[in-house]
């Protein structure tokens, strides 16, 4: 799931510079690349702070701020994220992600409930359902062969670093590991495994698909893509270490509790843009080994409700549709998404029920795109949401142009017109607040409309559309 993706990123970090730069004494290497291994694939109970700070070229556009605890099968992730505007301030975005199994009996073992808190989205939250996972990572057969190649090419580093570039002192029974290396110490071993390891975590994580050809003109400029950590990985070629000058300290047992340092690598991106520096500057505490604790959710703890409490009023009266009024409002919402240029197949999975005074219609396309949609009982769309959506890395609104900007503002307006008409006249000055980005790089504008709780969001391209419609909190109104 989406939410997962920049701990990931995070946590990965620890593993992509053990395997390419853990340039130790005898013997230190491999306890250092094991310590490294159990942390992520064999730990059940630990607790994990940090603060990571990525910039291009000598300019920072992503800082990432992590707590996360471990507890069996539960799990909490907190994440906030950093991104630079242009007048000097920062966007903060990131979710709270509490994972736990304490409703589920133990024929469900496989699965943990979720309970989602966007930052951007305060006071609300979103339950979910995962994979169970007691660790923090999850291996898998390709993962599984990476980390044995990596253990493989340990000796070769080993033997190819300069002497001197690794100290190693005493530390509270434990050790720390200093390295320090400058471009022309570092194997050349170590780049073909940094972008393996890179190649790896974008396919598995970002779905960027590297197995494809390295031909120039399969690629777009990097100044075309949204956001710097889109167009890194999905365009770079291969990677480079440039400079590494970190500290790995673990305890008397040999278990990791502390990783800190600065680290450059080179970006040779495929088309126009050359070599980039990406500089990583992180600081990462490993505690509470076998004493983390994750309490099962609680809302009050928290102090938020279930979304559909705020988005669809607080009534406890479900009743099912009868078979003519289901069939009218199925028929309806599939002939509005296809319409707006969504694809609903004939196989569909479909699900109609009525909660207060609204009708609410979901409908999902075998292994594909799920959609929602909610009208009142006069016949007026307030939701229309694509709940499978990517959209990631939201970004200040550049490179759209005013006509582009009018154009879908108007959209929106027409839409409401044309679906919802005592609403329409009542939206007040629409902004485009932000610009974000999918997978397969098209551009979505969230508009709203001075925090009346309206929401809209309009694809750009390849062609002009409305994605998510929601209107509901500025119909109570």
């Amino acid at each position: 799931m989406r939410y997962s993706k920049a701990f990931i990123r995070f946590a990965a970090l620890v593993l992509c510079i053990a395997l390419p730069v853990s340039a130790l004494s005898q013997g230190t290497l491999a306890e250092l690349w094991n310590s490294g291994c159990d942390l992520l694939f064999r730990t059940d109970n630990v607790t994990v702070d940090g603060e990571a700070t990525f910039s291009l070229d000598g300019e920072r556009f992503k800082t990432a701020k992590l707590h996360y605890v471990q507890d069996g099968y539960n799990s909490y992730y907190g994440l906030t994220l950093l991104t630079p505007w242009s007048d000097g301030s920062d966007r903060e975005s990131g979710w709270i992600i509490i994972a736990d199994q304490a409703d589920y009996p133990y024929e469900m073992a496989e699965f943990s409930n979720l309970s989602i808190m966007e930052l951007r989205q305060p006071g609300i939250y979103r339950p979910g359902i995962g994979a169970a996972n007691s660790t923090l990572l999850r291996r898998s057969v390709q993962l599984d062969a990476l980390v044995d190649l990596g253990g493989l090419l340990v000796g070769q580093v080993e033997s190819q670093l300069p002497e001197g570039a690794v100290t190693v002192s005493d530390q509270d029974g434990g050790k720390t590991v200093h390295i320090a290396l400058t471009e022309d110490q570092i194997p050349p071993v170590a780049a073909s495994a940094l972008s393996l390891a890179a190649g790896y975590l974008a396919d598995r994580w970002f779905s960027q698909g590297h197995d494809r050809s390295a031909a120039a003109d399969t690629y777009i400029p990097f100044d075309s893509y949204l956001t710097v950590s889109q167009a890194l990985t999905n365009g770079t070629v291969s990677w480079s270490l440039r400079r590494v000058d970190a500290d790995f300290t673990t305890d008397s047992q040999g278990r990791l509790t502390a990783a800190k340092g600065d680290v450059k690598v080179a970006s040779t991106f495929i088309k126009d843009a050359g070599v980039r520096e990406v500089e990583v500057q992180f600081d990462l505490t490993v505690t509470d080994y076998g004493a983390s604790r994750v309490k099962p959710f609680d809302p009050d703890e928290y102090g938020v409700v279930p979304y559909w409490e705020v988005e669809y009023g607080d009534d406890d009266a479900w009743e099912g549709l009868d078979e003519d009024a289901w069939d009218a409002w199925m028929n309806r919402a599939m002939d509005l998404l296809e319409n707006q240029g969504f694809t609903v197949s004939p196989y569909a999975d479909r699900g109609g029920w009525t909660f207060g005074n609204e009708i609410n219609i979901s409908i999902a396309n075998p292994g594909g795109d799920e959609y929602f949609l909610v009208y009142t009982e006069d016949g007026s769309l307030v939701i229309m949401q694509m709940l499978t959506a990517d959209w990631t890395d939201e970004t200040e609104v550049k490179d759209v142009d005013e006509e582009t900007v009018a154009a879908a503002e108007a959209l929106i307006r027409s839409f409401a017109a044309d679906q919802n008409p005592g609403i329409a006249e009542e939206l007040g000055d629409l902004k485009a607040m932000s610009m974000m980005t999918d997978q397969e790089g098209h551009r979505f504008l969230h508009f709203d409309n001075g925090g009346s709780g309206a929401y809209f969001v309009v694809r750009l391209e390849p062609f002009m559309r409305l994605e998510l419609f929601s209107i509901a909190d500025a119909a109570e109104d």
